[in-house]
């Protein structure tokens, strides 16, 4: 997480204007650097009109014209000390533009050309007509990413530095309501990339051009709908591979009449069943957070709604972005196929049966936990299909203090909180077996002093512990161990 003294130092700011005075040395100090740097994106953030605008016939909320962000820029340099009455050239403040752009303070509008997002790596002044490309009909727009920001912010946090941020703190707030006996697997989901967590035909290159049309046609017959139920199961195609959505599309025109419309449901809800039931298809709940649901369940078994429900909301936080995203979409769509005033999805079940049939595996399956429970964790994320993808408030501040210890520049206060430090696997096999010793000699020791169990049995019993751990048994009796046996 670089600081705005250093981005400042590494960009150069005095050298992109030229400004210098003629004595004056090449290199200017940091702090007068950052005061600059921030001086800049102060006076940008309270002077550049921002609003809802149009660009490529899409609308685009919180954007701003990078020709003003030009002349509010321009304007405040030419009143900066020791530059004035100097010639800043136009040119040159657009190169600071570009700095700003290039260190995320904001990020350009995306535009659809052939079929695909694109984004200007290249700020755009349309008063320039030199870098004016050709194929824009109106002026470069550019959201107002950079507002969110905090004013009195000394650092700009990058992407990747707020989600570890997030997903350190998300992490240490779990483990104050899950007792985890490893965090392999925990660590694991939370230490995955938001870049690699994107929609499986994002990008229509990957694919053939004929399948992205019928991926477009489907999308936008899910936008001219006002049925939720078709809304929800036309999202979830997202995830599908391309045949189905392919052969779906080709079937759909017969559905577009009204009075097809319960045709049109069947179809997509047979599509989807067919997909989600693979029993060769991972769960969209990953294996390796299990403690983390077995937890989450025994709170369920225990009547422990608000607690679960917390547990539930801090674990889907951890998840892979694009799994939690495909996670929403289907149990929203499992909500509205459940309704029983809905269609009838099974003629021999209600809805709220099949569509928990059909589609729990593909939410939550492992050897660990019975169909009952399963199917109780499945259950209560249907019953509260809008409160488990929100953030705790308690999360929320933490996250929030965390990021304003870093602006300050200041050592975070990590009293109360729970660190985990990696040991060497020696450690590891040593700590394992010095904890399997000790709950062994307590299980022995209660099967010698249980009274309620009769001589035979308890012999017996022993006999077995000391044939498969015979070291803890003659220490446990020392020279009586014989007479025991």
């Amino acid at each position: 997480m670089a600081s705005i003294r250093e981005r400042a130092a590494a960009l150069q700011l005095a050298e992109k204007l030229r400004v210098r005075p003629p004595g004056e040395p090449s290199s200017s100090s940091s702090s007068s650097s950052s005061s600059m740097w921030n001086l800049l994106i102060s006076n940008l953030r309270s002077s550049v009109t921002v609003k809802r605008r149009r660009v490529h016939l899409k609308s685009h909320s919180d954007c701003f014209v990078g020709s003003e962000a030009v002349d509010v820029l321009m304007d405040h340099i030419g009143h900066m000390k020791g530059v004035q009455g100097l010639d800043v050239r136009r040119d040159k403040v657009v190169l600071v533009c570009q700095c700003l752009l290039n260190c995320s303070v904001f990020e350009s509008v995306g535009t659809k050309m052939f079929g695909k997002d694109k984004k200007q790596d290249e700020f755009q002044d349309s008063k320039n007509k030199n870098s004016y490309p050709s194929h824009l009909q109106s002026p470069p727009v550019f959201p107002r990413a950079l507002f969110s920001v905090p004013s009195s912010s000394s650092v700009i946090f990058s992407p990747s530095a707020k989600y570890s941020v997030w997903q350190e703190q998300t992490l240490l707030r779990l483990l104050t309501l899950v007792d985890l006996p490893l965090l392999d697997g925990v660590l694991h989901c939370s230490s995955s990339s938001p870049s690699s967590n994107r929609l499986l035909h994002s990008n229509p290159d990957l694919i053939y051009s004929s399948n992205h049309l019928d991926r477009r046609i489907l999308r936008a017959f899910r936008d001219a709908q006002d049925d939720e139920f078709l809304r929800s199961a036309l999202d979830c195609l997202d995830f599908l591979p391309d045949q189905p959505v392919v052969e779906l599309s080709r079937e759909l025109p017969q559905c577009f009449p009204p009075d097809e419309e319960t045709s049109c449901k069947l179809l997509l809800y047979e599509t989807l069943v067919k997909h989600y039931s693979n029993t060769n298809r991972p769960p969209l709940l990953p294996d390796n957070m299990t403690d983390v649901y077995s937890t989450i369940i025994d709170l369920l078994v225990n009547a422990k709604l608000g607690k679960a429900l917390e547990a539930l909301q801090l674990c889907l936080k951890l998840l892979p972005i694009g799994c939690r995203d495909e996670l929403r979409r289907l149990l929203t769509f499992m909500s509205l196929a459940a309704d029983p005033q809905e269609i009838k999805v099974d003629k021999e079940m209600e809805n709220r049966l099949a569509v928990k049939k059909s589609f729990s595996r593909a939410i939550l399956h492992s050897k660990a936990f019975s169909k009952e429970k399963e199917d109780l964790m499945v259950v209560f994320m249907l019953s509260n299909i809008k409160e488990i993808f929100k953030i705790p408030g308690a999360l929320h501040k933490e996250v929030s203090d965390k990021l304003a210890v870093l602006v300050q520049g200041k050592q975070p206060d990590i009293t109360g909180s729970t660190f985990c430090l990696q040991v060497p696997s020696r450690t590891e096999a040593e700590s394992m077996k010095k904890t399997t010793n000790q709950e062994l000699w307590i299980l022995l020791n209660n099967i010698h002093l249980d009274s309620k169990i009769s001589a035979k049995k308890k012999k017996r019993l022993l006999r077995q512990f000391s044939q498969s751990h015979p070291e803890i048994f003659n220490q446990y009796f020392g020279e009586s161990a014989v007479s025991w046996l």
